[in-house]
């Protein structure tokens, strides 16, 4: 599955010389019950010939994969703790803004600015970091997708769902991360702000 088919001849099993053949059954039901009646036909046929490593279809592409399988699953580990670091890291740099800003949110709000206003500043700022990052990383992963096409079965290296779908969930994550730090700029009663240092 992971390379092109390439071009096949059949011969018959008198005119060849192999160490071991490979039967492929088609069933229907419970494999392993005909597996005795397989054993059973190849030993009529010849009974000093050994019969061994019955298994499902399923099995045999399973352990086929099972590398690829492994790779793609620390893959999918390594990706998850880094959105939740990105998340992490975006929460953290607004909140020490928003601490580093309370005095001139607090002068905004006397002003009059309502907290819907204050929610949108803060978290403009945290959506221009969190573009300019998209873009970069975007850029950067449609350069390097090269690498990983031995891993990939059915999708493409440049799969437009994928290059469309990605950047959404990280823009939706990135954007609750500086959702609550927006928030609790605009409760900081103007008074209090303006009395802080």
């Amino acid at each position: 599955m992971d390379r092109e088919p390439t071009p096949t001849v059949y011969y018959n099993q008198a005119h060849m010389d192999a160490g071991m053949m490979v039967f492929v059954l088609r069933v229907h039901g419970d494999l392993m019950a005909l597996a005795g009646p397989a054993r059973g036909v190849i030993r009529d046929l010849d009974s000093a010939q050994p019969v061994a490593d019955i298994a499902p279809m399923q099995t045999v592409v399973r352990e086929t994969f099972a590398r690829q399988r492994f790779s793609a699953i620390l893959l999918i580990g390594f990706s998850a703790i880094a959105v939740m670091l990105a998340a992490i890291g975006i929460y953290g740099v607004l909140a020490y803004s928003v601490a580093e800003r309370t005095r001139e949110i607090g002068i905004r709000m006397a002003l009059g600015a309502d907290a819907r206003r204050v929610i949108a500043m803060v978290a403009a700022g945290g959506a221009r970091v969190v573009a300019l990052g998209t873009a970069v990383g975007m850029a950067g992963a449609f350069l390097l997708t090269g690498l990983l096409k031995s891993m990939l079965f059915g999708v493409e290296p440049h799969d437009v769902v994928t290059f469309v779908a990605v950047p959404c969930v990280l823009g939706l994550v990135a954007m609750t991360a500086a959702y609550l730090p927006a928030r609790r700029a605009s409760q900081v009663a103007p008074a209090d702000a303006l009395r802080s240092d």
